[in-house]
């Protein structure tokens, strides 16, 4: 146990999250290349599963292929859809120009449409 506690406390002062994989090693022969070609291979295998766990997992996989959800309706945004703007040249030219500047300015689009404000 105290092997255990000062191997953790060991390897946390080092850096625990620099380090990929905790090999233990009974014999020479688990720790030649080949070993750990091994052991990467383990590690990469997909888990055994039950064939219970297996039709679980199928179907998740196939639920979340189905799957579509587009968020709430209510919340859609309306600004923009179905509203054409017909901007001259001129205007196009005054955003582009804008745009370039470095100060900060504010454009100003009237439509004609909009109601006149008095003065």
């Amino acid at each position: 146990m105290l092997y255990a506690s000062t191997r953790q406390s060991l390897s946390r002062s080092l850096g625990s999250s620099l380090f990929t994989d905790s090999i233990f090693a009974t014999s020479k022969a688990d720790l030649t290349s080949d070993a750990y070609v091994s052991h990467l291979r383990h590690v990469a295998a997909p888990h055994p599963l039950s064939p219970r766990e297996q039709e679980m997992e199928d179907l998740r996989v196939a639920e979340n292929a189905a799957a579509s959800y587009e968020g709430s309706r209510a919340r859609a945004s309306v600004i923009g859809t179905g509203v054409g703007l017909n901007m001259s040249v001129e205007v196009e030219e005054a955003i582009v120009e804008q745009s370039r500047r470095s100060e900060d300015a504010l454009v100003i689009l009237v439509s004609s449409f909009a109601p006149k404000l008095r003065a």
